[in-house]
């Protein structure tokens, strides 16, 4: 069970979990307000809005979850510190798990400047959230439409329903180490990217929108 005071932390805002921001604080409370204070029912909400209205696309690490908000896109760091943050702002316990996975995760989205330049183990970073004394994955990085148009037809990949209870986070396959709840990666998020530059980021989410676009094709000629 989680002391107080170590709970507190994962309540906290900080540099780039601005969870005090006003617009972050309307759109929770927008979202929650059905709950009625039910904090599954409100964690969920959360995560549906961030998983599908948040698309996932490449971004820096630096970037506060207001910016992620406002720019209805990021990558996993990003749309799971947009995710704390919502949580947060409505009292929900949440941390961020950090580890390291195989660069093969990204083989179906990345295009080949990204993919080459990776290295065999990238990080990944995804939302842990405390509900009834229990840590509960709740992994919110890839959206429906880009399931649909990367990922639904690779093995130990699915689009699943989170209920509160069940884990959502990246298969086995792909970890090569787990992690603890973190409640506040500020210092990670400051370190400065091996290769990105913002031409790389433009070249690489052009590439993301065209798998889009090309599903999104498919399914109006249907």
């Amino acid at each position: 069970m989680a002391k107080n005071d170590e709970i507190a932390e994962f309540l906290a805002s900080t540099k780039y979990c601005d969870k005090d921001n006003q617009e972050i604080k309307l759109l929770t409370n927008e979202l929650i307000r059905p709950c009625n204070g039910d904090v599954r029912c409100s964690a969920i909400r959360i995560f549906n809005w961030v998983r599908d209205e948040i698309k996932y696309g490449f971004d820096f690490w630096n970037v506060k979850a207001s910016e992620t908000l406002r720019k209805r896109m990021g990558m996993c760091a990003n749309k799971t510190n947009l995710q704390v943050a919502m949580l947060r702002s409505a009292g929900i316990p949440a941390g961020y798990m950090v580890l390291r996975i195989k660069k093969e995760a990204l083989k179906t989205i990345a295009n080949d400047e990204i993919y080459e330049r990776s290295l065999d183990a990238i990080v990944h970073v995804y939302c842990c959230v405390l509900i009834n004394n229990d840590w509960i994955s709740a992994d919110a990085s890839v959206d429906r439409e880009l399931y649909e148009a990367a990922y639904i037809n690779v093995p130990d990949w699915d689009y699943v329903e989170w209920t509160g209870q069940n884990h959502i986070q990246i298969s086995d396959s792909y970890i090569i180490d787990v992690s603890v709840p973190y409640a506040n990666i500020d210092d990670f998020m400051d370190m400065p990217h091996r290769f990105l530059t913002q031409d790389i980021l433009d070249r690489a989410n052009d590439y993301i929108e065209k798998l889009r676009k090309k599903t999104r094709s498919l399914i109006c000629n249907v």
